[in-house]
């Protein structure tokens, strides 16, 4: 006796339609699941130095570069200067380098209070408690030659800088230094040398005998991140004080501490590392083009100037 097909067909539906439940259940459970998608950018904001010291951040040194085309020298190794006096050396680097690195304008007694003056009474009270707590100055060939390769940097390094080459820092800075065997560094504004208020080229030349560091602070001051001559702030600066003075200049200043990724990026092909804005005293290759550097205030004590140190106690003496 033959069934009715209809029938069959009716009653195999549900049958069927539940396999096909199951199949589709079991493929959900066993599909693998796809990662999830990071996504990513890439800071460019301009550093200023009107933010607080500890929270300038560095833009990342570009480490592919593009062969410059204007005619001038490029540096190829830091500068090998006789080694700056110390009493004790350990090596540091490479990559890390705790150095403090100070900045001075003018030692002079401000007629507007301005904080980009230290009264020559504060200065000298500054240097005779660097001298006491065992620090010796350096010129940033050094740290940079320690962040870069490795080298041996007295215990208790320190850079001493001056921004825009104020005539006070040949008659008041530099017979105070000289006195405690303290040299520094120089970061000139190229126009501004030989001009009303600011140091001679036989000035800038006799600290260079002495044992002091020169470096560019640009061709006029000018604020890069607006200026629309970067290329020429930064080359044109180095080549007029090389030719002025004779010496080499391997530092670059940003005015005003600002810089973005574009002015950084210029600077990294024509020197061997530059001077930022910032609180820490710990250098690194992450910042070498945006070395941390403190401004000192007028008003200052010698307990405040100390408190923005890594060392500010005198220096236990080494067993014998």
């Amino acid at each position: 006796m033959t069934g009715n097909p209809v029938k069959s067909c009716r009653m195999a539906r549900p049958f069927l339609l539940m396999l096909l439940f199951l199949s589709l259940l079991v493929g959900c459970i066993s599909a693998p699941l796809s990662p999830p998608v990071e996504a990513s950018f890439t800071p460019s904001q301009p550093v200023h130095p009107s933010a607080s010291p500890a929270l300038v951040r560095p833009v990342r040194t570009p480490t592919a570069l593009p062969t410059p085309s204007q005619s001038v020298q490029e540096p190829t190794a830091p500068p090998v200067l006789p080694a700056s006096p110390s009493p004790q050396r350990s090596f540091q680097g490479p990559d890390e380098v705790i150095c403090p690195i100070l900045l001075y304008h003018r030692i002079t007694i401000p007629a507007d209070g301005s904080e980009y003056y230290v009264t020559p009474d504060e200065f000298r009270a500054q240097m005779y408690a660097l001298k006491e707590w065992g620090y010796t100055p350096i010129r940033p060939s050094d740290p940079v030659r320690a962040i870069t390769q490795g080298a041996e940097l007295p215990l208790r390094p320190v850079i001493i800088s001056f921004d825009d080459g104020d005539e006070t820092v040949y008659t008041t800075a530099y017979p105070v230094m000289r006195e405690l065997g303290f040299i520094g560094v120089n970061y000139l504004v190229a126009n501004y040398v030989n001009t009303p208020g600011y140091m001679t080229t036989a000035q800038l030349q006799e600290l260079a005998s002495a044992g002091w560091e020169v470096g560019s602070h640009s061709v006029s001051h000018a604020d890069l991140t607006q200026a629309p001559d970067v290329q020429f702030q930064v080359i044109q600066s180095r080549k007029t004080l090389e030719t002025m003075l004779g010496v080499p200049v391997q530092t670059f200043a940003y005015p005003y501490g600002q810089a973005n990724e574009r002015i950084l990026r210029t600077v990294s092909k024509h020197y061997h590392a530059a001077m930022g804005l910032g609180s820490s005293t710990t250098q690194r290759r992450q910042n070498l083009y945006y070395l941390w550097r403190r401004p000192v205030k007028l008003g200052w004590d010698v307990n405040t100037f100390g408190s923005f140190l890594p060392w500010n106690t005198p220096p236990v003496p080494s067993q014998p």
